[in-house]
């Protein structure tokens, strides 16, 4: 998708409006310089038909560091830095007295206490682990596997939710694609010195984990795991091929999925997954579905088991005691990323709190740090950029009178998303336990398979954010002409 000039202009605004306070300035001028191009940080030792990205920005590249538990550097950095302190009081707050501030303030404080809990954490070591490894233990046969597949929180060939729908997009309905791996598809499949050194990363990190977490016979449940996900790999859509939305669109019925994949129990999984009135689905990646079948029909089920047993505790690292999460920010932070750092705890805490409880916090901020008029400026300012642009539509010479005309209802439909939803998300039915960080969030994640399957049936509800108000950072849905 080609973003136009006014696209990334609201983008850059609508994410700046949504720190509130953060961009308020002080009695000496603005809190992040004047007003206007700066020119210090251009280097015109460089030519800019040689380089022009090093020509705009090459003084500030010299002379900028990147924090060592940052992949990233600039003004997005520095605003993010400042909500999460505001983000942390908060969550200090809820933790500290939580009686005072109701049951929303309740579960917040518990969740993050859970997380800040880092004696209890090792001195639970792997037994919260242990029911779950069980689940898949016990799973052992192909019917039970994927009673497993399609159950909330453990890895699957195979990835079921619930989607705008991609030729009505005002309904939702099921969609079914290809799972996820341990890497990119690529880092498999590319050759190369990098390449390999992520392979042979990735497959000590296998082993690691598995050995951290007492299974036996580590090292070659390792070369299995990592040989079978290059399989998978291999008939895996690269991301080229998963940005055409419409070859993604394939309709079908309980006897076109069959017939797709024969190996799969279609019926059985969407039973579990809380689809099983749903009549059809879509099918995405079709082509790997169809290899994905076989795989499961011809891999021995003790390599399935042995793959999600990994995938779980590698998923759930970041929840059990230093070493599991430090192997894990060892492989996929410092090998794969290059951050050479954890961030502190806290700054990490807000991060599992807000993908958590993301709105409850969010309401709890706008309270505190986002004054009203701050929509009201910012909706100003888009009424301005929506008459400017439509005068300059009208004047374009360039297009036929037919795409003027769709440019302009395109505009005249556009939903600007400023500041805040109207309505916040109700978490009241998310069980949350100061002692059991996993458990915490096994339940947000069947919380959140619920609340999206509560959505079916029913009209895409427009007025739904895909971001949270303390979040420093803005999104485009093509589907609903929202940013």
């Amino acid at each position: 998708m080609k973003i136009s000039v006014f696209t990334r202009l609201t983008l850059g605004v609508a994410a700046l409006a949504l720190t509130g306070p953060a961009l308020a300035q002080t009695a000496s001028g603005p809190r992040y310089g004047t007003v206007g191009l700066e020119l210090s940080t251009q280097d015109k030792s460089v030519k800019p038909g040689d380089d022009f990205w090093s020509y705009v920005n090459g003084g500030w590249d010299k002379s900028v560091e990147i924090a060592a538990d940052r992949a990233s550097a600039g003004y997005g950095v520095k605003l993010t830095d400042e909500a999460e302190i505001s983000v942390r009081a908060i969550l200090d707050d809820m933790a500290k007295n939580p009686s005072q501030f109701g049951a929303k303030g309740q579960q917040i404080g518990d969740l993050y206490a859970s997380w800040m809990d880092e004696a209890g954490i090792e001195a639970r070591g792997t037994a919260p682990l242990k029911p779950y490894l069980a689940k898949i233990a016990a799973a052992n046969d192909r019917a039970k596997l994927q009673t497993l597949f399609a159950t909330v929180g453990y890895a699957s060939p195979v990835d079921i939710g619930i989607i705008p729908d991609l030729a009505d997009p005002t309904q939702y309905t099921a969609f079914a694609g290809q799972g996820s791996l341990g890497m990119a598809r690529d880092y498999y499949l590319l050759e190369g010195e990098k390449y390999d050194k992520f392979r042979a990363a990735y497959r000590a990190y296998v082993e690691q984990v598995l050995t951290l977490a007492g299974i036996g016979d580590a090292a070659k449940k390792a070369d299995a795991i990592v040989a079978f996900e290059t399989a998978m790999a291999k008939v895996h859509w690269s991301p080229e091929q998963n940005r055409n939305i419409m070859a993604l669109y394939k309709p079908m019925d309980r006897a076109g999925m069959a017939k797709l994949a024969p190996e799969f129990d279609w019926t059985g999984m969407m039973q579990t997954a809380g689809l099983g009135s749903l009549p059809k689905m879509i099918m995405g990646n079709d082509t790997a579905l169809t290899a994905l079948g076989k795989m499961f029909a011809e891999v021995p089920v003790s390599t399935w088991q042995d793959w999600m047993a990994f995938h779980f505790i590698s998923s759930n690292a970041a929840y059990l005691p230093k070493a599991f999460d430090d192997a894990s920010f060892n492989f996929y932070a410092k090998t794969l990323s290059g951050t050479p750092q954890k961030r502190e705890r806290w700054k990490r805490g807000i991060q599992l709190v807000n993908g958590a409880l993301g709105e409850a916090v969010g309401e709890i901020y706008v309270a505190r740090h986002y004054p009203p008029e701050s929509s009201a400026k910012m909706n100003e300012l888009i009424v301005d950029l929506r008459a400017s642009l439509d005068e300059r539509l009208k004047a374009n010479q360039w297009m036929d009178p037919a795409t003027k005309e769709k440019a302009l209802a395109k505009l005249v439909a556009f939903d600007p998303r400023v500041g805040h939803p109207a309505t916040w998300i109700d978490y009241s039915l998310m069980k949350i336990s100061r002692g059991d960080l996993l458990g915490n969030m096994m339940a947000s994640r069947e919380w959140g398979q619920n609340y999206q399957l509560s959505k079916l049936g029913k009209p895409v509800d427009r007025s739904l954010w895909d971001m949270t108000p303390q979040t420093v950072n803005a999104y485009y849905n093509p589907l609903a002409n929202q940013i």
